[in-house]
């Protein structure tokens, strides 16, 4: 069961949504609403729901004040608005969708079940534990073995420590490896999809940070942290990750690194 909060300055919407959730969504436990953002501060300030189903227009204010004022990494934040010209701004927060109103149902109950998928994956892979933390450590003296990368017309042997990273192929389903070095060639373009590859990738060593991009860890140059997140690797490289992504990375490097000054 998935927990939900809805912050919205009008009655009648939360009571729309409300009733949609109970009648559409039963894996959805609707926990608290607010129709004034400082009580909505207040609540999420020391309560985390799963979903945060957030109006724009507020009573004073918007919901980008809220999100301004609270920690909501993990929350998974859904923007409900009358307005599509927030949306560029919504994107800028990296929240995990933006409905319009009214509410169309087929929306909302698409809307749920990916965020439900997204949480139930990554409870089931539990990539951050203190065993993979641990385990980078024995896993680096076998750095530097090949693996096989095929392709269309050869088969090329690449060592480890050569990927720097491997991203999914702009507007098709296959993936492309990123070399520091490789017979002078700094790309190559493989026909399995990033989920194949990942599996061939010691999980150790190669940290998915993104939906689209899975990072050598030892490539990591800078983390930048503006407006948006950005990794340089060290051929120079930059690869934009989610905000998700950054706090679960720097985790991981505080961790393998002992601590980030």
């Amino acid at each position: 069961m998935l927990t939900a909060v809805i912050v919205d300055d009008e009655a009648r919407n939360i009571a729309l949504l409300s009733h949609f959730l109970e009648k559409y969504c039963p894996q959805i436990s609707l926990v608290a609403s607010f129709s004034k953002k400082k009580r909505a501060i207040s609540y999420l300030r020391n309560n985390k729901p799963d979903i945060l189903f957030l109006d724009i227009i507020l009573d004073s204010g918007s919901g980008f004040d809220i999100l301004d004022n609270i920690d909501y990494e993990n929350i998974r934040v859904v923007m409900c608005s009358a307005h599509d010209e927030f949306a560029l701004k919504a994107i800028r927060y990296q929240v995990t969708d933006y409905l319009l109103k009214p509410l169309e149902i087929q929306d909302l109950i698409f809307t749920v079940e990916k965020i439900e998928k997204a949480i139930t994956k990554y409870k089931e892979k539990q990539v951050f534990d203190s065993s993979h933390f641990n385990a980078i450590n024995s896993a680096l003296p076998t750095i530097n073995h090949r693996i096989a990368i095929s392709e269309r017309s050869s088969v090329d042997f690449v060592s480890i420590d050569e990927i720097l990273c491997v991203e999914t192929h702009k507007g098709t389903h296959k993936s492309e490896v990123v070399l520091k070095h490789h017979e002078r060639r700094e790309h190559i373009i493989v026909s399995k999809p990033l989920l194949e590859m990942e599996k061939k990738l010691p999980e150790n060593i190669f940290f998915r940070v993104s939906r689209t991009s899975i990072v050598n860890i030892a490539a990591i140059r800078i983390i930048h942290r503006n407006v948006q997140y950005t990794l340089t690797l060290t051929n120079g490289y930059r690869i934009q990750i989610p905000r998700t992504g950054y706090k679960f990375l720097i985790s991981f490097m505080e961790k393998t690194y002992q601590t980030i000054i």
